[in-house]
């Protein structure tokens, strides 16, 4: 893992903050400390110093590192499915529209570095932490998996998408999502052909739809 107090950044504490913003802070802190140090070497002390707490005062809101893992990818990134869930309920239009929609929401947002790093962690780590894998299949890798086969079923039903053996396509296109996110943070700078972000997002629209189409098309 990387280093676990890079530049300084996790000695910086936060001070003169209102009491009901704690809790949020101490998450804010926490992805922080877990995407550098990772889950097995990150340091409850840090979180607390970099929220501005005591650690006495972390612990009146998150009782073991355990709880303080799950409650922080409860807040950035299941948050996250659940727009996206919202925004599926809310559409009105052409399913093709609303999985470019989710689509390109959800790569933007997972662009973001602190949020990739986690998935990094929950990939690197959890063979380790059998419950916290567990934690995190069910209520990550599930809960995106469901709002995809809904939106693809959705299409089916309506004529815009063809059935996919075994489902296969709620479970691919999470992944090619994850996977896609993961290389433009980690390994652009190493790829003498590298895509911008905005070239792999249309790549990964592009590859997606003339998977699911019924009638293929040179739309994008």
């Amino acid at each position: 893992m990387a280093n676990p107090h890079p530049t300084g950044s996790l000695t910086q504490p936060r001070w003169q903050r209102r009491p009901e913003a704690r809790p949020e802070e101490i998450l804010d802190a926490a992805q922080k400390v877990f995407g550098e140090s990772g889950f097995a070497r990150a340091k409850l002390d840090d979180v607390a110093r970099l929220a501005g707490v005591s650690k006495g005062t972390l612990y009146l809101y998150f009782d073991s590192k355990e709880t303080l893992f799950r409650e922080m990818v409860r807040a950035k990134i299941v948050a996250l499915l659940a727009k996206s869930e919202a925004l599926r309920e809310s559409h009105s239009g052409s399913c093709r529209d609303l999985l470019v929609q989710l689509i390109t929401g959800m790569f933007h947002s997972m662009r973001d570095q602190e949020i990739v790093t986690i998935s990094r962690v929950a990939q690197a780590e959890f063979a380790s932490f059998p419950e916290l894998a567990q934690f995190y299949f069910d209520e990550v890798i599930v809960r995106a998996r469901r709002l995809v086969e809904k939106v693809l079923e959705r299409g089916i039903q309506a004529g815009e998408f063809r059935a996919i053996p075994y489902g296969f396509g709620a479970r691919a296109l999470p992944s090619l999502l994850v996977h896609s996110v993961q290389v433009q943070c980690w390994f652009r700078q190493l790829d003498p052909e590298a895509l911008g972000d905005e070239e792999a997002l249309e790549g990964l629209i592009d590859f997606c739809l003339h998977g699911v189409l019924a009638r293929p098309d040179s739309r994008t």
